[in-house]
């Protein structure tokens, strides 16, 4: 699965548009990831699980084509890329 900064709202001091990171679940791919922002991670996280899951086509999860960073001051929007599972 991959992550890539779709838009930032505000001044966000770690992410920019385009920036990326890649999951190899369980594992983030330092290699193929820009920066990574400990505090988007954690809240992120609960999605993050669900969308790297086999789901059952009707799930809610994989109609999620974009997440968010909970910064109420520099919200970045994550655009989700899954791949086939």
């Amino acid at each position: 699965m991959i992550l890539t900064v779709k838009e930032s709202k505000g001044n966000c001091p770690y992410y920019k548009v385009g920036d990326k990171i890649t999951f190899e679940e369980p594992e983030i791919v330092k290699e193929k990831s820009d920066r990574l922002c400990l505090y988007a991670l954690l809240s992120l996280a609960p999605y993050l699980t669900a969308l790297c899951r086999d789901t059952p086509e009707e799930d809610w999860i994989n109609y999620k084509e974009t997440i968010q960073c909970p910064d109420a001051d520099r919200p970045v929007i994550f655009k989700v890329e899954r791949e086939s599972l």
